[in-house]
């Protein structure tokens, strides 16, 4: 539900309204943030500039000169899933010149932005390992508060600051292979809850690589193949999970209908050929 519009600065010339509120956290200072933003100038209310239309998100760093000086103050009062609009005077956004061709001299502007994540930036591998975990925990908070979307993107962030480790202390070794497996998995899930079946079995392949005998991974793909018909592929992947987990009660269950739709298949085809030749 919209808020009213809060003064952001002293003097009023720029102000905030929440569109959709965020269930994640605030980002923090100096750190990085992704964006989707829709960009107006307000006198004829014309889209000058889309991030959301290109569908690539729009990485910046807080405090660091990138972007306006209405973002700069915006940006850090918005949660993770917040949808806000953001209006400024042209002293907050590009100034008494604008930006030619696309922003004429002393315009105001109007931003419709969504913050998609946020994180800070590491450079040894315990600190990497730190901020895997953590996005890790992000993305439980966000998919226990339904918002599956922004729970993806923080497992996906979460996975970029390990999946290519390999400088590591021999116990960072392990918690590395287990927090990829865990962010794999989770990715995995997210993708499901989203209805992407085929990055859902790709990314499950993945976490196979890794750990052959992931129950996870095996139910996932045999769920992701009963939604798309792939029965005898989604079959090959549950026996695959029930050699290593035999008494699983979830993969006997999944084998089961499995082994059903493939014998109605089966009957419904023969059917259709008897009709055919009939």
């Amino acid at each position: 539900m919209s808020s009213a519009a809060e003064n952001l600065t002293s003097d009023g010339k720029v102000t905030k309204r929440i569109i959709k509120e965020g269930l994640g956290a605030l980002p923090k200072s100096k750190s990085q943030v992704g964006v989707y933003y829709d960009a107006y100038l307000v006198k004829g209310n014309t889209k000058f500039d889309s991030s959301r239309d290109r569908k690539v998100p729009f990485e910046f760093k807080l405090e660091g000169g990138q972007v306006i000086k209405a973002w700069e103050i915006a940006v850090p009062t918005m949660k993770v899933g917040e949808v806000a609009e953001i209006v400024c005077d042209y002293e907050y956004g590009y100034g008494a010149k604008g930006r030619n061709p696309l922003v004429p001299p002393k315009a105001s502007l109007r931003f419709e932005v969504e913050l998609l994540g946020t994180w800070e930036p590491a450079a040894s591998a315990k600190q990497r390992l730190e901020m895997a975990a953590s996005k890790k925990q992000e993305g439980n908070d966000l998919f226990k508060k339904g918002d599956v979307e922004h729970a993806l993107l923080a497992y996906k962030k979460g996975r970029e600051y390990i999946i290519d480790l390999w400088d590591c202390e021999p116990e960072e070794t392990a918690l590395c292979r287990e927090l990829v497996i865990a962010l794999q998995s989770n990715v995995a899930m997210c993708y499901l809850k989203l209805r992407q079946w085929e990055n859902s079995i790709e990314v499950c392949k993945k976490v196979l690589d890794r750990d052959p005998c992931n129950v996870k991974a095996c139910f996932r793909i045999g769920q992701a193949c009963i939604e798309t018909a792939r029965y005898e592929e989604g079959l090959q992947f549950v026996k695959l999970g029930l050699q290593a987990h035999p008494e699983d009660t979830n993969l006997i269950a999944m084998e089961k209908v499995i082994n059903k739709r493939i014998n109605d298949y089966d009957r419904s085809s023969k059917a259709v050929y008897r009709k055919m030749f009939s």
